[in-house]
């Protein structure tokens, strides 16, 4: 047939801004714990995302038109001393020697630095090579018998608890110094919604706030059903996801879908072992650092000032940890197991978005609901002042104070590594305010 219009059969596709579809190849890379998505998996994804239908000749024609980085053409870009130190500033985070090869690949693709297995397992094993040895695993625990676990696919099962290693039993400074965590992560893809730092993770009003805020950053949505441990603390966040569900969601009918479950710790496992990662990841060089200042007499729990420059200083630098190791966590491949009902063998983030590419009749579950009803109920539980109360470590006036303070000290960063060393200039500071009678804000959040 004449084709006066000089077009094949195939329609014409809306692709999206060069820049979007750039930071979309580099957040495949970071995937499978820096390995990336396969090609298929790449293809899936751009559909699933953008709408854009591609095959294989095509993926790497656009991938090679943008100048994608690679594992291969990332190595081409840098020197072997480059690559050597990109391992080391990563390392400094590591004070308890913990990341093996896996971890440390990982997490240096989120910093978009891709480096081939074999020459960084030759750097870790040239600069860090005792680690080795310390990572074997020297004797087996005895283990709960755990059934595996089975979803309908991502938001049907989300599982919501806190964290009490930085707690004041945890770490052991002191009556009342605390920094513990709360975190939401999905069932079925291991994708961890939340990794939040909190001063009350046993107050149910605070647990509240911090469940609204999760629904509102996820774009008001919802999982079918949520699951805590059987604290007091979680009864109202059980309530307030009902409310939402049963009025966004109604479809969804009892016995068959409970609202929510509450289960010991030993069985609420897909958060509690989650736990353990972070424990001999982040956890233990946080735990670890914060008790050297404490061990060297640097931090006095009882002085008034030290705690306040504490709260002040540690839970932003231990946010920023946790941050990373969110970002890291959701791209590192979940090791495959043919023993695992739920899908292994690719990245929470992955398996999140794109459920189908692990299992052909796996179902999304998220449930959007009301802006309004959440606005409402945020304020039938204390409104704004509520939730600022939840989330506040010291007073609003030690903040300003303190903020203040440290840009005249010339803003030094805030890092595990040189926290102590600020924390002694500013107490220094705060206590010349305080014995000429400035009010900086000591009292409690």
């Amino acid at each position: 047939m004449p084709n006066p219009k000089g077009k094949n059969g195939t329609p014409s596709q809306e692709w999206p801004e060069d820049s979007v579809l750039k930071d979309a190849f580099a957040t495949y890379g970071r995937e499978n714990s820096g390995t990336g998505l396969s090609a298929a998996d790449q293809i899936s994804r751009l559909l699933k995302e953008f709408g854009v239908q591609v095959g294989r000749k095509k993926l790497f024609e656009v991938r090679k038109r943008l100048c994608v980085d690679s594992v291969r053409k990332s190595k081409n870009k840098r020197s072997a001393i480059e690559t050597e130190q990109h391992v080391l500033d990563l390392k400094e985070g590591d004070v308890a020697g913990g990341w093996g090869v896996t971890q440390v690949k990982g997490r240096l693709a989120n910093r978009d630095v891709l480096i081939p297995r074999d020459e960084l397992r030759t750097i870790l094993h040239d600069h860090f090579d005792e680690e080795f040895d310390h990572r074997v695993v020297g004797r087996k625990r005895a283990e709960q018998h755990r059934t595996p676990l089975d979803a309908m696919g991502p938001w049907h099962q989300e599982h919501s608890d806190g964290h009490e290693k930085l707690a004041e039993q945890g770490l052991r400074m002191g009556a009342g110094i605390h920094l513990p965590i709360y975190a939401n992560k999905d069932q079925w893809s291991a994708f961890l919604h939340s990794l939040l730092l909190m001063p009350h993770v046993r107050n149910a009003i605070a647990i509240v706030h911090y469940y609204l805020d999760l629904v509102e950053e996820r774009g008001f949505i919802i999982s079918v059903q949520i699951i805590t441990d059987k604290g007091s603390e979680v009864n109202e966040l059980h309530k307030v996801h009902e409310r939402l569900r049963s009025e966004a969601a109604p479809e969804y009918k009892l016995p068959e879908f409970p609202f929510g479950l509450k289960q010991g710790s030993t069985k609420n496992t897909p958060i509690e072992s989650f736990w353990r990662w972070l424990r001999d990841g982040e956890g233990h060089s946080v735990k670890q650092v914060l008790q050297s200042g404490s061990a060297a007499g640097i931090f006095l729990p009882s002085d008034a000032v030290h705690r306040a420059v504490f709260y002040w200083l540690w839970p932003p630098i231990v946010q920023k940890g946790l941050d990373v190791y969110r970002a890291y966590w959701n791209n590192h491949t979940i090791t495959k197991s043919k023993n695992k009902k739920n899908p292994s063998g690719s990245c929470p983030n992955n398996m999140l978005i794109n459920p189908t590419s692990v299992n052909d009749i796996a179902r999304d579950c998220s449930i959007r609901v009301n802006p309004a009803t959440v606005a409402e109920l945020r304020e039938a539980y204390g409104g704004q002042a509520a939730r600022d109360r939840a989330y506040r470590f010291v007073s609003d006036e030690f903040q300003m104070n303190a903020d203040l303070i440290h840009e005249q000290l010339g803003s030094p960063e805030l890092t595990l590594k040189n926290g102590w060393a600020v924390f002694k200039l500013m107490v220094g500071k705060i206590e010349e305010l305080v014995k000429s009678g400035v009010d900086v804000g000591l009292t409690d959040a």
